[in-house]
């Protein structure tokens, strides 16, 4: 057993955690930097983390106007399926690739794809190209959202990973909650393709730094191989690496995920959730998820010389599994609350795209704090995982059902602010709560592909989670808005919001309430899944709870 995996144990020697009554100290991974470049090092992985997470939702507040300067509004869905596809299936894959090649190297070549095709979007001719690009670009921010989480986690020693881990997740929730502000700023007051062209310096002047200041074996030792040696270990391992492969899993990986995404993006879009197209989608990718689940296990119990895409070991640790289910069922509530309530201002409130975002600071701003209060909670005051979720799961839960249940009206009051903070605070808590429980409850060689299982999960639960809000908003409109309007008008109202304005103010009154009543029902759902997360504080709970203890 290598000494990363020690980190967390009990007084039991138990994988699960660390004893709320053991006096052990943990035993340190090394952190890779020091003074300077550590500050250097942490801004290239802070500024590749923060594009790969406003790229995630920058598009949603500029789709409209991309796709009409582009002439093809009618394939504008694929826009954003395109990069979900992508992003989602490649999430584990780089992660493994990480970990038979060098972190560095691996995160370089996705962080080079996605800057990239970056330009590539911004420069496209047609919604064709555009497409094309966008899918190519998913495929370079899986692998540096999955790999710049791990790597944040092991650029410091053991005793500042609790400030790291805050650190890594304010910056990926500030990215996430700021897409939709920033891209409709910049849609609304420029060029469309900034939202694209602006990842290049950026990204360009990330890939520098960390090519300049991470070690060349990161996160492990410095190697003390010459040139040469170097030279004929690289080809020895590509050898290696092409002929231990896990091929199979990784293809039946990819198949899965994307007909998954294809699947929630489609339907109720431009096919009905019984059309024989989604129905053959979503049975494709259970063939393929049970399919990849069966040969992980057999690989495993067969103890085959390949490198298994997921160690079946991690199916044994019901605290992990507690936390991927953590991760997937915060994906949900914090993805709907990031879409769906910047809309809800937009079409109930009638605010612009930017003030929207504006209004959206309440919640925006307060996850952050709520993962900062996390490490805090977990790291200075040593108090366990499993109770600091609770009270995320409190907070989110109050404050997204009172929020659905404030009274219809064309104002936002001031306490929808509250409850969006209380909201924001317990999101960012439990966000952070499992993100920070994954390494410390596997094996250091099983840290990198454990968290981007997590983080596969909560994209899994994001695209679940619009695909759900999606179908209430159709569900209600078309069952409240029949006995006024006709069902292409209908049509026409769930093809473009804009639409609204065609009608007398009456009839837009009508209309807007009904989107509140949809949108509410959207905002219970988002504290359904909050309510789910303690299925998974019960799994990570145990006599001797998960804390993190530093020296």
């Amino acid at each position: 057993m290598s000494p990363d995996s020690e980190i967390a144990m009990s007084e039991k020697q138990t994988p699960e955690g660390v004893s709320e009554t053991t006096s052990e100290d943990p035993i340190e991974w090394d952190g890779a930097l020091h003074g300077f470049p550590l500050y250097l090092g942490a801004l290239g992985l802070g500024l590749a983390l923060f594009l790969t997470g406003i790229e995630a939702t920058i598009v949603s507040t500029s789709l409209v106007t991309i796709t009409n300067d582009l002439d093809d509004f009618g394939r504008s869905s694929w826009v954003i399926t395109s990069y979900l596809l992508t992003y989602t299936g490649f999430l584990m894959i780089w992660s493994k690739i990480g970990d038979i090649w060098r972190v560095k190297t691996t995160l370089l070549v996705s962080l080079f794809m996605f800057t990239a095709f970056s330009g590539g979007c911004g420069g496209a001719q047609s919604l064709s190209q555009l497409i094309i690009c966008r899918a190519f670009q998913g495929v370079g921010g899986a692998g540096v959202y999955s790999l710049t989480l791990f790597s944040f986690v092991r650029i410091v020693p053991y005793r500042q990973y609790d400030t790291i881990s805050s650190v890594a997740g304010g910056i990926l929730s500030l990215g996430l909650v700021l897409g939709p502000l920033i891209g409709g700023a910049v849609a609304e007051k420029g060029s469309w393709r900034w939202v694209f062209l602006c990842n290049v310096p950026a990204g360009a002047f990330s890939w520098i730094l960390l090519l300049i200041v991470l070690p060349a074996n990161f996160p492990n030792a410095p190697s003390t191989q010459t040139a040469s040696s170097q030279y004929k270990g690289a080809g020895m391992k590509i050898k290696t690496f092409f002929r231990r492969a896990d091929t199979l899993g990784a293809l039946a990986l990819l198949t899965a995920s994307s007909f998954t995404i294809a699947a929630l993006q489609e339907g109720n879009f431009d096919y009905a959730w019984s059309s024989g197209l989604v129905i053959s989608f979503l049975v494709i990718s259970g063939i393929f998820w049970i399919a990849f689940l069966l040969w992980e296990w057999f690989i495993s119990k067969k103890d085959l010389d390949i490198y298994a895409m997921f160690p079946w070991r991690l199916a044994g640790n019901r605290i992990f599994l507690g936390a991927a289910l953590g991760f997937f069922t915060t994906g949900l509530p914090m993805t709907v609350s990031i879409i769906m309530i910047p809309q809800r201002f937009q079409i109930v409130n009638s605010c612009s795209p930017i003030d929207a975002g504006v209004r959206f600071l309440a919640y925006a701003l307060s996850s952050p704090v709520g993962i900062m209060s996390c490490s805090v909670l977990t790291g200075r005051l040593k108090i366990p995982f499993c109770y600091v979720a609770l009270g995320g799961i409190v907070l989110q839960v109050v404050g997204l059902f009172l929020f659905s249940e404030t009274a219809f009206s064309t104002q936002i009051s001031a306490a929808q602010y509250g409850y969006l903070v209380l909201a924001g605070l317990g999101t960012g808590t439990s966000v952070a709560v499992f993100y920070m429980m994954v390494p410390l409850v596997v094996d250091g060689k099983d840290q990198s592909i454990a968290l981007s299982t997590g983080l596969q999960l909560r994209m899994l639960g994001g695209v679940l989670g619009v695909a759900a809000s999606t179908t209430i908003l159709h569900n209600y409109l078309r069952s409240r808005l029949s006995a006024t309007l006709d069902p292409d008008q209908v049509n026409l109202l769930l093809s473009s919001s804009d639409a609204i304005g065609i009608f007398s103010p009456y009839i837009q009154l009508q209309i807007r309430q009904a989107y509140s009543v949809a949108y509410s029902a959207q905002v219970k759902l988002a504290g359904g899944f909050s309510v789910a997360q303690l299925l998974s504080v019960a799994m990570i709970w145990k006599r001797s709870n998960v804390r993190y203890l530093k020296r």
